[in-house]
């Protein structure tokens, strides 16, 4: 049974652990974008300077700067020890070896439900 395993989170089921390390991960990856974004000093989404770029994004010189907006990405990353796995970043294993591994992984969730009979706002 799972729930033994994660003896030190009383009362919390692993479901809800894997559940909000997902989303942990899907913010640490954001802030990482938001991040790189200022240490290149990028131009603000929606500028015609920013709309220059993403149109170039095809380019040799979109490939390039892409290159190195990923080479800064992981600096980052391994400065703030964090490990990369595809897309989505983790804790560094030095940071969480108290941690168990899980011995499947989990797809990343790309849609969230929509309550019905929630207003929308936009």
């Amino acid at each position: 049974m799972r729930e033994s395993r994660s003896a030190h989170a009383d009362g919390v089921s692993e479901h809800v652990l894997d559940e909000l390390v997902q989303n942990l991960a899907e913010k640490i990856d954001i802030l990482l974008d938001r991040l790189t974004d200022r240490a290149l000093a990028a131009p603000t989404a929606g500028t015609t300077a920013w709309r220059s770029q993403w149109l170039d994004r095809d380019s040799a010189t979109g490939h390039q700067q892409q290159a190195h907006r990923q080479s800064i990405r992981d600096a980052l990353a391994r400065r703030a020890a964090l490990t990369l796995h595809s897309a989505t970043p983790s804790l560094a294993p030095s940071v969480s070896a108290d941690r168990p591994s899980s011995p499947r992984a989990r797809p990343r969730r790309t849609a969230r439900r929509i309550e019905t009979d929630q207003l929308s706002i936009f």
